[in-house]
């Protein structure tokens, strides 16, 4: 059981943006909740997904999502898996927090 008093909680001061982790180290997946304030845009660089899969769910709010050149609009409800080695931006261009969760899980090597 993981109580939210307990959770293991990450805040970057200059965004506002909040990452809490959901699941503990013996989970087979990292399962993290994001929130994103207005106008905040957090970029990663590409990263292979050749051993990891990775989804996005929207839960409150809306996400701009860069992939590479390919821009995806997500409201509550939708989800989008990363799968492409190409930089990501998620960004709240809306005037409302965003809250989604981000699940990550690793695939075993050849």
């Amino acid at each position: 059981m993981h109580r939210t008093a307990d959770a293991e909680e990450w805040h970057d001061p200059a965004t506002g943006y909040r990452r809490r982790r959901i699941t503990g180290p013996r989970f087979p997946a990292d399962i993290a909740e994001v929130h994103l304030p207005p106008g905040a845009r957090v970029p990663y660089p590409a990263a292979s997904p050749a051993f990891q899969r990775v989804a996005v769910w929207v839960l409150d709010g809306r996400l701009t999502f860069h992939e590479g050149d390919a821009v995806h609009e997500l409201c509550a409800g939708d989800s989008i898996e990363i799968d492409e080695p190409v930089p990501h931006v998620f960004a709240n261009t809306s005037d409302a927090e965003c809250r989604y969760a981000v699940v990550l899980t690793r695939v075993a090597r050849p």
